[in-house]
């Protein structure tokens, strides 16, 4: 009984952090923040620069890794250049060099 109380303690508290909260990186040069929409299945990075793209089609188990990857004091630079960048499908949803 008590391996059950801690499977649906833990469960539980998996389905919470499920609902994505944005993660802002304090030791990357390059990225700010890294959001993601379980729903739509969409990761938002800003960059320093304050440029902002939206990647498609992310597994929700990529997004749990990249979150991982950043608690634990990886590179999240490195983590993108490897996983995410050129491996979905992309735009550009705010860019910095033509706002005024």
């Amino acid at each position: 009984m008590f391996c059950n109380d801690w499977y649906n303690f833990f469960r539980h508290c998996i389905k919470i952090t499920e609902m994505a909260k944005p993660v802002f990186t304090t030791k990357s040069s390059t990225i700010h923040k890294v959001d993601y929409n379980e729903k739509e299945k969409a990761m938002e990075i800003e960059f320093r620069s304050g440029n902002v793209y939206r990647y498609y089609n992310v597994p929700p188990r990529m997004w749990k890794v990249f979150q991982l990857y950043i608690e634990c004091e990886g590179s999240a630079g490195s983590f993108f250049n490897e996983y995410i960048k050129n491996q979905f499908t992309s735009e550009k949803v705010r860019d910095t060099n033509t706002e005024e």
